[in-house]
């Protein structure tokens, strides 16, 4: 009886497991397509994924000073101008106690991410190459010093769009992923996106820049 249980307790645990990666690989699916609008041309798009991401920004994504019952002028200024003027977003931060909340909770802390099979993002307008953080930041040499990394990149890959995604986070029915888009010496940003699940449906509620170059 006691190993049947266990059994049904491994079953529900991988079943559960399964369900919570497929919607991982629907939310990274959704920046590539609609925050980085890759894999829709009627050409073939080619990119580089780093299959697993290191966190280098520390706790940088904390964009603001929490606290339960306010959100101060400086963080409302700041949250406009990198969400694009998202009134909507932003007018949910200041009235919203507990959407304030979840939202900070989705905005700290990406470290310990999985690796990500880029078979499972892979379309046949999108081809995705799988390359390792220590693999890519070997092509720039110690302390960034190597001449002509992204020729070597290239020459190597066919392609410069470099994209890393952190873990994601699920807070009730919002989400956020951290990704990292690199294309050259002053080609690229940073950004978190926070999803929301709408009648059964993730969509992208926003998205927050935290670096350009």
């Amino acid at each position: 009886m006691l190993k049947k249980l266990l059994l049904t307790m491994l079953f529900i645990s991988q079943l559960t497991f399964s369900q919570t990666e497929k919607v991982d690989y629907e939310l990274y699916s959704l920046i590539l397509s609609e925050q980085l609008e890759f894999g829709l041309k009627s050409t073939v798009d080619s990119i580089i994924l780093i299959n697993k991401y290191e966190n280098k920004l520390g706790n940088f994504y904390e964009f603001y000073d929490f606290k339960p019952d306010s959100i101060s002028n400086f963080d409302i200024n700041f949250l406009s101008t990198n969400t694009g003027n998202d009134t909507v977003f932003v007018k949910r931060l200041i009235n919203e106690i507990e959407f304030r909340k979840s939202v900070f909770g989705l905005t700290s802390d990406f470290g310990l991410s999985p690796k990500i099979n880029a078979n499972l993002l892979s379309t046949d307008k999108l081809n995705i190459q799988s390359i390792s953080s220590e693999k890519y930041y070997s092509f720039f040499g110690k302390k960034f010093k190597r001449k002509n990394p992204w020729k070597r990149i290239v020459k190597k890959y066919g392609t410069r769009n470099v994209v890393e995604f952190s873990k994601v986070k699920y807070v009730g029915n919002l989400a956020s992923v951290y990704f990292g888009f690199h294309c050259g010496g002053l080609c690229g940003n940073g950004r978190i996106v926070i999803f929301e699940k709408v009648n059964g449906v993730w969509e992208i509620l926003t998205s927050i820049n935290q670096w350009e170059s």
